[in-house]
């Protein structure tokens, strides 16, 4: 993952971010691009998958330790989640090429 790319993710995380996570954070990043670039027919470095891709790995990151749950009700607040991957698959379905 570009430098850049990982300061816009963490910044946007802000103080969801822990700085030991890097790796875990590029390592999100990475899948999510694999995804992307699989769906689309386009290569990793394609600047159009990006701004999906970003997206994707914050939502991932921030649901670290709940996945696979559909929804989470404690008291009075309750909370629905919707699958990351196949919402990026959906996303990026308007930019796939077509050969």
């Amino acid at each position: 993952m570009d430098a850049d790319i990982l300061t816009e993710i963490t910044s946007h995380l802000g103080v969801n971010y822990n700085s030991d996570d890097e790796t875990i954070l590029t390592n999100i990043y990475e899948r999510m691009m694999l995804i992307a670039s699989d769906v689309t027919h386009r290569d990793e470095n394609d600047t159009k998958l990006i701004p999906y891709v970003k997206n994707a790995t914050i939502e991932a990151y921030l649901r670290r330790g709940k996945e696979g749950t559909t929804s989470y009700s404690e008291g009075s607040e309750s909370e629905s989640y919707i699958d990351i991957e196949e919402k990026l698959r959906k996303d990026v379905v308007s930019i796939r090429r077509i050969f």
